[in-house]
């Protein structure tokens, strides 16, 4: 057989070396005209919280530099994962987001349905902020810091109870992250919602309780709960004078509230880079830095490599917090 085409013929692996160039030369081109119309950013939870308000704030931000409309869309239920799943589906074309929080790792491996990876399954564009957790106290509870509640809890094993938001909420791994590193037991008693998990505590029915740092502040400032410790490696500027619970001797222990801005997977490179050379540009600015620091959370801004690694990072170390506390959310 000749070797030889018909005019205006290819092999096949001419076709696909043609196809990869065309897609290479694409997606610069795709990210020079986007955005050209609306975006729209999903969020998990409902309207008025942490998650919603930030990406409120991150749509308006988005919406004046670009002119074009960004709408948010909250798909509640099922702790995020709704939302997720939407956006994992939705076209890699940079008009569909999602801005999601510390339970984008864990979901996949506490609730048996939800089959998508938190790492590979995404396109990470930027860590937008974290909060600190903080670990409070009924009045009457006798230690009057962490280190006497650890001790506590280590010559009473199960004799000390907390409250938290529900089975598998942040809040929730985060203390079973302290009874593996302190090795101590501390009974957990789930709630729906931090609301009613703060109300036992402020009627006694539990001696601790661990809630964000926005929702703890007033009860804190009024003398309603004692503040005992934060969770995060640096004291939070709300609350300077309350120790981490690295200081009280829980040696390696860093835990969170943060919020981050993912796109589809298989999302060019070029238009996640432009996502992210935009997020962090605000992100830096002072107006959008008061605003995040009034709600609690440390800005952020990081670059798409540094939010893929913390994603991974993430994802070991509460999947092996989940498989010690054997953790399985309804």
């Amino acid at each position: 057989m000749s070797s030889t085409t018909l005019a205006g013929h290819q092999p096949r692996s001419g076709r696909r070396a043609l196809l990869g160039t065309v897609l290479l030369t694409a997606a610069p081109a795709a990210a020079q005209d986007y955005p050209s119309r609306p975006i729209r950013i999903l969020v998990g939870f409902t309207a008025g919280g942490s998650a919603d308000i930030i990406a409120r704030d991150i749509g308006q931000q988005l919406s004046a530099a670009w002119g074009q409309p960004v709408v948010v869309e909250n798909r509640s239920g099922a702790n995020g994962t709704i939302a997720t799943t939407a956006m994992i589906g939705s076209p890699p074309d940079g008009y569909t987001l999602l801005l999601t929080v510390s339970s984008h790792v864990t979901n996949p491996r506490l609730y048996a349905g939800v089959t998508y990876d938190p790492v590979r399954d995404v396109s990470p564009v930027s860590l937008i902020a974290s909060s600190p957790l903080v670990i409070l106290a009924h009045p009457g509870f006798a230690a009057g810091d962490i280190k006497g509640a650890i001790e506590a809890a280590r010559a009473r094993p199960g004799a000390v109870t907390y409250s938290s938001p529900g089975i598998g909420s942040v809040q929730h791994l985060s203390m079973e992250l302290m009874n593996s590193l302190a090795g101590i037991q501390m009974v957990h008693v789930p709630y729906r919602g931090g609301a009613n998990a703060l109300t036992d505590l402020l009627s006694g029915q539990v001696q601790l309780s661990i809630l964000s740092i926005v929702q703890a502040l007033p009860l804190i400032r009024q003398g309603q709960v004692k503040a005992l410790a934060v969770t995060t490696t640096a004291r939070s500027e709300q609350l300077p004078q309350v120790p981490t619970l690295a200081e009280a001797g829980v040696q390696g222990y860093d835990s969170s509230l943060w919020f981050a801005l993912l796109a589809p997977p298989r999302t060019p490179g070029p238009l996640v880079h432009r996502l992210n050379a935009e997020v962090t540009r605000m992100l830096n600015a002072r107006e959008m830095r008061a605003r995040l620091t009034a709600q609690g959370a440390d800005p952020i801004g990081s670059s798409e490599q540094e939010l893929a690694e913390f994603l991974r990072s993430e994802d070991g170390k509460w999947a092996e917090v989940i498989r010690r506390a054997s953790v399985r959310a309804e």
